[in-house]
């Protein structure tokens, strides 16, 4: 039932002051003490006509959520996996590249607020890495390290991900020119024990904030899935794996399932844990599942995906 206030007729007089009072406010930035002592009136008279005005419809408080992202959605998805950050991106379509493309974008514009030059930026690779990096137009000169081996095409590879970056940003770059996974453990033991990748994985525990990417257990949707064997992938999908990030496999659960550790060339499990701000980026209904096996696993602090896979996460 309304109240006798909010019903009451006002008049010409006190309509007028009303409207200058909330013009001053609301349009003219000024404070209560200033507006009482203009009008003569006490702070709390002119918080009493302030209230008035937004009560008859005089004024109208409008908020007015970005285009890009779904506020909601995005707050939903933090307080059900207890995350630091995330953001359920808007995208046109459900094309596979326009998804790419707008988490992409919301990932560039994140670490260009975010980053500082005292920060040490980790890159992982991948096509929505890829996407970010060639919409990054500005960020701090922070050193940028590779935590994975290369895949995927010449474009999308974290070590041209992480020369793109320091070329943009001017700061130090620690690469690694070695593959993602090799075929088997004295490979992997002779590159790990050169000199530059030594380094660069010395500066694996330096790494203050990170983007990794979601690899789904599919043909087409892990890089590390479509670098081994069909028998392989097999093996490992009947011991339960269904997703991987920076090569490190993961249950449904979100629990690691041990394996690859001496064929991949990537920082560890450890290494991963220590980093103050992980984020990870995916898109498209078919990374679900492997999202939330990441996300269950503790192994990163962010996320940023498009809405419909936001979605299917908090559905």
């Amino acid at each position: 039932m309304a109240s006798e206030r909010e019903i009451r007729r006002v008049g010409p007089e006190e309509l007028v002051q009303q409207g200058l009072i909330a013009r001053r406010y609301y349009l003219d930035d000024r404070t209560r003490v200033q507006i009482a002592e203009e009008f003569g009136l006490s702070r709390f008279k002119v918080a009493r006509i302030l209230e008035d005005a937004v009560a008859s419809g005089m004024v109208e408080i409008a908020v007015h959520a970005p285009e890009s992202i779904d506020i909601e959605l995005s707050r939903a998805l933090r307080d059900m996996f207890g995350l630091k950050m995330a953001f359920a991106v808007r995208a046109a379509t459900e094309d596979q590249q326009v998804l790419w493309d707008a988490v992409g974008r919301i990932t560039a514009d994140l670490l260009s607020e975010i980053i500082t030059d005292r920060d040490v930026l980790g890159i992982d690779c991948g096509r929505t890495l890829a996407s970010m990096t060639a919409h990054l137009e500005r960020i701090a000169a922070c050193d940028v390290v590779q935590l994975t081996g290369m895949a995927g095409s010449v474009g999308s590879t974290s070590a041209e991900l992480v020369r793109r970056i320091t070329q943009l940003g001017g700061g130090r770059a620690w690469s690694m020119y070695a593959p993602l996974l090799v075929e088997d453990p004295t490979t992997c033991a002779s590159l790990r024990s050169s000199r530059g990748i030594q380094e660069t994985f010395r500066h694996h525990d330096s790494v203050t904030k990170a983007v990794v990417s979601v690899g789904a257990w599919e043909p087409g949707l892990s890089q590390v899935y479509d670098l081994l064997t069909p028998a392989e992938s097999a093996q490992w999908a009947d011991r339960g794996v269904v997703a991987e990030s920076c090569a490190l496999l993961l249950d449904g659960e979100g629990k690691r399932v041990e394996g690859l550790e001496d064929r991949r060339m990537a920082l560890s499990e450890n290494a991963l844990r220590g980093i103050d701000q992980v984020i990870a980026i995916a898109a498209g209904q078919s990374k679900l599942r492997a999202v939330r096996a990441v996300v269950e696993s503790g192994l990163v602090s962010s996320l940023i995906v498009d809405a419909g896979l936001a979605a299917g996460l908090v559905g």
